[in-house]
């Protein structure tokens, strides 16, 4: 399982006012995607709602381990946003 966490650069968040987003990949599919968002928008209903699915992924990762898949982390940066 090759698992990518990427940020936006300190240039990607400068150009939305700081703003900062993280993004998980699993092989290459986006899973899970958080964003500063508008004060009002900053919930777990709106900009954070994908919280929701971080036990569904520690299960994807838990029988990912139990069939002996290798286990790849890499941290970069968003392509887009």
């Amino acid at each position: 399982m090759k698992v990518e966490i990427n940020t936006l650069s300190d240039e990607q968040s400068e150009e939305i006012d700081y703003r900062q987003s993280l993004e998980i990949k699993i092989d290459g599919k986006s899973v899970f995607n958080v964003l500063d968002g508008e004060p009002e928008d900053a919930n777990l209903s709106r900009d954070f709602c994908d919280i929701y699915n971080i036990g569904n992924l520690l299960k994807l990762a838990y029988e990912a381990g139990q069939r002996g898949e290798d286990f790849e982390i890499i941290n970069g940066f968003q392509a887009d946003f």
